[in-house]
């Protein structure tokens, strides 16, 4: 089965400041790339040239209550939420079954962009793993361009850290979809290392966001 690392989210309380932010961290502005409506957000996206970069914040125009974007307004500070790999969702869901990790989906999901481009993908979220966020959720772009190859480059995608208790399961869990990928045992936690022109730059989840349900 063939399956990669597709993006990653980062969640900020503000979606101004989280692109003022990016602009600092890499010396690149992000693309803002829409609203998801009834989900409470809205994202700015940079490459990571295989994968890329959401940059996540609650959607001040709309009032989503329990929503993800209402979790996002109460965080202090920006951090890694979760990341998502892309793949055949039939084949994964069937994968993750076997493993014990039971899924919902997929489901059709949109976005319309500020040039008015209507996007439509399908996602997978896995429901019966103890890894929360650390376990990914899965994306098929259907017919759309993956946002990797349409977005301002920030820099290049070096290595994915994750620690999670009982870290063997996780593994297996990544294996068994075909992403073959290190998991460290410990406290829950993500980090992303990235090469940019400015040097190598690594963005992490907080204990905040290392917390938050999402699914």
């Amino acid at each position: 089965m063939a399956s990669r690392v597709d993006h990653f989210m980062y969640a900020v309380p503000s979606l101004d400041d989280g692109i003022q932010w990016a602009a600092d961290t890499f010396g690149v502005e992000p693309a803002y790339g829409g609203e998801h409506v009834g989900l409470g957000t809205r994202n700015a996206l940079l490459s990571l040239e295989s994968a890329y970069l959401e940059i996540i914040a609650p959607d001040p125009a709309q009032d989503v209550p329990g929503s993800s974007g209402e979790r996002f307004s109460a965080l202090s500070e920006g951090g890694l939420v979760t990341w998502a790999a892309e793949g055949d969702l039939t084949q994964i869901a069937a994968a993750l079954g076997e493993h014990g990790v039971s899924t919902v989906g997929p489901s059709r999901t949109q976005r319309q962009t500020a040039e008015g481009e209507l996007l439509v993908w399908d996602l997978l979220f896995p429901t019966g793993s103890p890894h929360s966020t650390r376990m990914p959720f899965f994306i098929d772009w259907l017919e759309c361009q993956n946002p990797r190859n349409t977005n301002p480059v920030a820099g290049s995608l070096n290595s994915l850290s994750i620690t999670t208790a009982n870290a063997a399961d996780l593994q297996a869990a990544l294996s068994a979809i075909g992403l073959d990928l290190a998991v460290n045992e410990g406290a829950p936690a993500l980090s992303v290392a990235i090469e940019t022109n400015r040097g190598d730059v690594v963005i992490a989840s907080t204990a905040e966001t290392a917390s938050l349900v999402m699914r």
